[in-house]
């Protein structure tokens, strides 16, 4: 089998594959070191661009699969995309939780004024004057109720934070104490001690 990777993941995914696959690199320009006319599956790069997705399809007749290591792919359905009998996958729900940790660690930066304490502690200050907040009890509106809001909430009412969420259909989610509607979530946001987009 013939696979088409791009150059900027050489190092990370070559020596993990089998001796039977056979590889072409593709750079970011959409530059190819081989042959890619009976390829079949094609791992696109971070940063894919127009012109190199295009290159690799007019190149690769016979590809059969496209994978993505993005949740959104949007900009791959491409009318000389959807045109294609290409099979599409992506990495959605793989960045949830890394990212939800990321959130919570800056909610917690921001509530219990890490960053303010730390250039104290650095400057050798100790101060009882600096106003921490408990996230016990804090609101929490999510915009955007998908895997990563979800693993945001599920984290976030760890901390007793009472956690909102927002998405196009709002039905209930075990993971929210209230989903609104696209068109509701302005009025939560005076009563919102935190707003993440996600």
């Amino acid at each position: 089998m013939k696979l088409i990777l791009p150059t900027e993941l050489t190092d990370a995914i070559q020596p993990r594959l089998p001796d039977n696959v056979s590889i072409v690199w593709v750079d970011p320009d959409g530059n190819f070191d081989g042959d890619v006319s009976d390829a079949l599956v094609y791992f696109n790069g971070f940063r894919l661009k127009p012109t190199t997705l295009h290159r690799v399809l007019a190149a690769a007749p016979k590809l059969r699969w496209q994978h993505s290591p993005s949740a959104g792919v949007n900009h791959i359905l491409t009318p000389t995309f959807m045109a294609r009998d290409i099979i599409l996958t992506n990495s959605a729900g793989v960045y949830a939780i890394p990212i939800a940790e990321f959130v919570l660690a800056f909610i917690l930066d921001r509530a219990k004024q890490l960053s303010y304490l730390r250039s104290l502690q650095a400057q050798r200050k100790w101060s009882w004057e600096v106003q921490v907040q408990e996230l016990s009890g804090a609101k929490l509106l999510i915009i955007g109720a998908g895997s990563i809001g979800c693993a945001i909430a599920t984290r976030a009412s760890a901390f007793g934070m009472r956690v909102w969420g927002v998405r196009r259909s709002p039905q209930p989610q075990p993971e929210f104490e209230r989903v609104v509607g696209i068109d509701e979530w302005r009025s939560l946001l005076p009563e919102a001690d935190f707003v993440v987009v996600a």
